[in-house]
């Protein structure tokens, strides 16, 4: 089975999955009662997502269509839950040159919360720009396991 709700933004915050929401109807849980519109809050666990009906699926990415600078990091994507996990990254510039993102992974999921714990480098992609524009992808491997 499916579902037709939209969830517009989700994080992690003590150990459980938080999802807003922008309905005020009822999801059949714990929270029959709710406030205003989009101010719905899911707070659960990450496996509740395979109660939701049929495998976790997704699109898009935190740097879709921004302006991406030399030196400063995105924000966390997650991955937890997903079997099928591919980086897809275009690049554009006015001349031809090889530009290299570097691929940060957090296994833990505890990343960047307190000193010390931090992204781990997992690979380099270059990016081939030609005539103006540039792409380049990664497959993680089947069985990769990463939360952020």
């Amino acid at each position: 089975s499916q579902h037709l709700r939209v969830i517009p933004d989700y994080t992690s915050f003590r150990g459980m999955l938080v999802l807003g929401g922008n309905e005020v109807s009822p999801i059949f849980d714990n929270n029959w009662v709710t406030g205003q519109a989009q101010s719905g809050l899911y707070f659960g666990k990450t496996d509740d997502l395979w109660s939701f009906g049929g495998k976790p699926q997704g699109w898009g990415g935190p740097w879709r269509k921004h302006n991406v600078y030399a030196g400063k990091p995105s924000d966390s994507f997650l991955m937890t839950g997903f079997d099928k996990k591919v980086l897809h990254i275009t690049a554009e510039s006015s001349s031809d040159m090889t530009v290299d993102f570097d691929i940060q992974i957090d296994f833990e999921g505890i990343a960047g919360g307190v000193a010390g714990d931090e992204y781990v480098l997992y690979q380099t992609l270059n990016v081939q720009i030609k005539g103006g524009t540039g792409y380049a992808y990664h497959v993680f491997p089947v069985g990769f396991s990463a939360h952020w």
